[in-house]
């Protein structure tokens, strides 16, 4: 038979309240009955009510329900489905106002429908809906509804916002509004603005509330975050003082891109920037949002590098090779590297055991710049000899301080020893270099004469013996 809830009515064929129809016991969703609908391609069930208020075009409601199927139901079925018209008269589904798709679910589950009319519409019904075939029979479309809500208007916000740029108020909020009747009334907090979109805010929450010309009300919440703009540098150095080799390469995040850049105050454009004099450089970046990041970069390239003194040491004599170059270097990048005529690099800055004549050096640091000059070997004794003063006057006055022969050789194994009149030693050495002072026991000796023994092996490894006297003379 016909059977429809209160205040509904049949729309088509039999629809059933349950339960205790075809041995359906399922317990209600709420209260103590539910509708069940079928349908098949030539048949359908389904029930309607006309609205107290008429759904009008264009704005938009909701309503809740409860939804489950069952797979027997007087006899087999396939899924369940449901659809909602709106209509002008009694049996009128001009309008599919929405459709839930096919579930199989036994278990009663809250559905919520939202829908728009494009036409006003004073009936609404509910019927089961064969959107699919289904192989079983031909009425194999099962849906059993309860708990239906009251249709209620709402308004549909959407709500978008932009960051705020760094410790300013640039932000802004707006509101989209679709249902309802126009005019919109706004009330964002905080703030009570009062339009539908806001600018020149701090970052932070927004909530606003709606209100349609009809009185139906919305209510929204938005964040506005702070600039995510980030920029970086990669810096590059130049390896040598006044190569100008020097880059910049900025790496730009976040924000609202594309990207402004002046650098020193020119606009520029490129985010890599080559060949740069040391100095400083202020880099500053907007968004389109005009929000800015500034960064303060400064070149200094290594300093020059800079031989500040050759100290060149002569060989004894021109037969000999025991000459020296040492260099004094400032600047640059250490440890420095030295060679002389095209040798092998040293790391030692003291190049030893050279003969008489000119040579070219280089010396480069860990990055590879490099000066380069030539310095020259002398001899002060075209041949090789060694000479025994006879008297020395050590008085402080800086002239002949020192008893020590003059070595025009490369000697070796050398040793000379002084004593006085009866015998005793009074100073002995083995250094070529080093000289008597007139001193013995700490005290200074009186003018007299000292007797020397000196023996050394010369360059061609001769053994010498020099005996003899050496006066002090005060």
């Amino acid at each position: 038979m016909k059977v429809a809830p209160p205040g509904w009515r049949v729309a088509d064929n039999t629809p059933d309240i349950l339960p205790g129809v075809y041995g359906v016991h399922k317990v209600a969703k709420a209260g103590k009955t539910f509708i069940g609908l079928q349908a098949g391609p030539v048949y359908r069930e389904g029930i309607e009510q006309e609205l107290s208020s008429p759904l009008k075009k264009e704005r938009i409601y909701n309503l809740s329900f409860d939804l489950a199927f069952s797979k027997i139901y007087g006899h087999e079925h396939c899924y369940g489905n449901l659809a909602i018209f709106g209509g002008d008269t009694p049996g009128d589904t001009s309008e599919l106002l929405w459709v839930s798709g096919s579930f199989t679910d036994t278990m009663w589950h809250r559905w919520t429908a939202e829908i728009k009319p494009r036409a006003s519409h004073k009936f609404i019904s509910f019927y089961a809906y064969p959107e699919e075939k289904c192989a079983l029979n031909s009425y194999g479309v099962v849906v059993f509804m309860d708990n239906l809500s009251t249709i209620r208007q709402i308004l549909r916000t959407e709500l978008t916002a932009t960051a705020s740029c760094n410790n300013t108020s640039t932000g802004s909020v707006s509101v989209n509004v679709t249902g309802g009747a126009a005019p919109y009334t706004y009330l964002w907090t905080p703030g009570n603005y009062r339009t539908p979109q806001v600018s020149n805010l701090p970052g932070g929450l927004y909530e606003v509330q709606v209100t349609s010309a009809d009185g139906v009300t919305a209510k929204g919440a938005v964040t506005v975050g702070e600039s995510d703009l980030v920029t970086s540098t990669d810096l590059t150095l130049s390896n040598c003082a006044g190569d100008n080799k020097n880059a910049i390469s900025l790496n730009i995040t976040g924000g609202v891109p594309p990207y402004d850049l002046s650098v020193n105050g020119i606009e520029r454009e490129g985010n890599k920037f080559d060949n740069l004099v040391p100095g400083n450089y202020v880099f500053i970046v907007k968004d389109k949002q005009v929000c800015s990041d500034t960064l303060d970069v400064l070149i200094k390239e290594p300093d020059p590098l800079v031989i500040k003194q050759v100290d060149i040491s002569p060989c004894s004599c021109s037969e000999v090779s025991d000459g020296s170059i040492r260099w004094v270097v400032e600047g640059g990048t250490r440890p420095y590297k030295y060679r002389v005529d095209g040798d092998m690099w040293q790391p030692d800055s003291l190049h030893s055991n050279l003969k008489t004549g000119s040579y070219r050096y280089e010396i480069e640091d860990a990055k590879g710049c490099g000066e380069t000059g030539t310095a020259s070997v002398t001899s002060p004794w075209q041949n090789c000899l060694v000479v025994m003063p006879s008297a020395f006057s050590p008085n402080g006055d800086g002239n002949n301080d020192l008893f020590r022969p003059k070595v025009y050789d490369a000697v070796t194994n050398y040793q000379l020893k002084i004593f006085n009149r009866w015998g005793s030693l009074v100073f002995q050495t083995n250094d070529p270099k080093r000289g008597w002072d007139g001193y013995y026991s700490g005290m200074p000796q009186s003018s007299q004469a000292f007797v020397y023994v000196c023996s050394f092996n010369t360059s061609r490894n001769e053994l010498k013996e020099y005996r003899g006297t050496v006066m002090l003379v005060k």
